[in-house]
């Protein structure tokens, strides 16, 4: 016998062991990878409140000074389109209209950056008949705490927060839906949102108006927003996995474990912003998720040695493969502590119940594959397989490959304030303040803006 036809033999024995114990196992990846892959939390949006006797009405509010035929125009546009978002925003439970949310605050803040332009260029004629008091509650605190401003530029900060929020809720209704490619396109606008909102106009307003971020809500202070763009763009990255995973055929591993170490690392450098640079802020948010966070970390640590295992054996290293299976198969254990290495422990109250079904099936095909590769590797390829992955072989960094798409605000042309010629002085206060108090209220509020 020849070398050739020793080799065609072991070929056909290959072949035909693998027909009589392979046929009736299924040994890709499961769907419930997939919806692990893409499992991310969707926070709520804030909300307009409203102290009781008092409502915003910018045309009461700039009723002498916006006598002008565009800017009583622009007032009531924002009064309209203030009154839309707050009642989009008030819609509670699960089925939360994220995409009406998203389309009223990009209707409504051009029209509050147009008034906040119009009082910064002609700061002699903003004059207030009714004071203006801003008030929002957080959406992404456990206990949310209502925050009072009469400052304009917190206005145009919440209502675009409101748009960030909102983009990244619609990108978890679509990864629901399974449309991962649009889900990954508003993470990264979503990110793009709180980017702006952390570079810049935050950086603007605190450090003119001397605020204390910690009196602020969670979602716009420097450091959450930071946060969240990095928690964004991983989210958005997760989409990309699942997109993969879902196309037919063999998917190149070698790219989504890069991916999926590269998730790992942006959920760990989002806990660590968290904690070094809004520290309070995480304390009043939900634990739940930053179990979440931790199951995420864990899982997506776990997907990378997967995906290199189904690598080596695609490139007929066995025995290593194995060792990365191994591997991945025990970051899937519950942890012995809450320090400890592995997931955390699913009770019947934890938040990650839902997902425990999913798990369990993840596990199940780990066992399943690694039975399969174990009897091939002793039955026809003899591959030594290492007690533990090399270090040599392990990824030494993961690819972060999502930017977040630029967001900024539109160019305005400042609407006129005009002042009557015969009044010539300051215009008539409400009845609440006397004309002194009205000019001090006032001159704060544009020094703060």
């Amino acid at each position: 016998i020849t070398d050739n036809s020793l080799q065609d033999t072991l070929n056909i024995k290959t072949q035909r062991y693998r027909l009589t114990t392979m046929s009736d196992i299924d040994l890709s990846h499961p769907n419930a990878m997939i919806r692990l892959s893409s499992t991310a939390l969707r926070f709520h949006c804030p909300s307009i409140e409203s102290t009781k006797g008092f409502t915003i009405s910018f045309v009461k509010s700039f009723k002498t000074v916006g006598t002008h035929p565009t800017t009583k125009s622009v007032l009531e546009q924002a009064d309209s389109s203030r009154s839309y978002l707050k009642t989009s925003l008030a819609t509670k439970g699960s089925n939360i209209p994220h995409k009406k949310i998203v389309g009223a605050a990009q209707k409504y803040v051009p029209f509050i950056n147009q008034i906040l332009f119009a009082c910064k260029m002609q700061p002699e004629n903003a004059r207030l008949d009714v004071r203006l008091l801003f008030e929002w509650e957080s959406g992404i605190e456990k206990a949310p705490r209502s925050f009072k401003s009469e400052a304009i530029m917190y206005e145009l900060i919440m209502a675009i927060a409101t748009d960030g929020l909102g983009t990244a809720g619609i990108a978890c209704d679509e990864s629901i839906n399974g449309d991962f490619a649009s889900a990954s396109r508003n993470f990264k606008k979503a990110a793009g949102i709180m980017d702006f909102l952390a570079t810049d106009q935050l950086p603007q307003w605190i450090s003119k108006a001397d605020l204390d971020e910690n009196t602020l809500p969670s979602e716009i202070t420097l450091g959450t927003t930071e946060a969240l763009k990095i928690l964004f763009l991983a989210n958005a990255q997760q989409m990309a996995v699942a997109t993969t995973l879902v196309k037919p055929g063999v998917p190149k591993y070698s790219l989504l474990a890069k991916l999926s170490l590269g998730i790992k690392e942006q959920l760990e450098m989002f806990v660590q912003t968290m904690r070094s640079r809004a520290a309070t802020q995480k304390s009043r948010m939900d634990p739940d998720f930053f179990t979440l966070m931790t199951f995420q970390i864990e899982l997506n640590n776990s997907l990378c040695d997967y995906f290199l295992a189904r690598n080596h054996w695609d490139s007929g290293q066995y025995g290593l493969a194995i060792s990365f299976l191994c591997s991945s198969k025990a970051m899937l254990r519950t942890r012995d502590s809450p320090l400890g290495k592995g997931l955390p422990e699913i009770s019947s109250k934890s938040p990650l119940k839902a997902i425990e079904a999913d798990l369990n099936e993840l596990k199940s095909h780990m066992n399943i594959l690694l039975t399969s590769w174990e009897k091939d590797n002793s039955k026809i390829y003899f591959d030594k397989v290492p007690l533990s992955v090399p270090a040599d072989k392990k990824l030494s960094a993961g690819l972060q490959m999502m930017k977040p798409e630029e967001y900024k605000l539109d160019d305005v042309e400042p609407i006129p304030l005009i002042v009557a010629a015969e009044e010539g002085g300051p215009v008539i206060p409400s009845t609440e303040e006397s004309d002194h108090e009205m000019a001090l209220r006032l001159q704060e509020q544009l020094n703060t803006n």
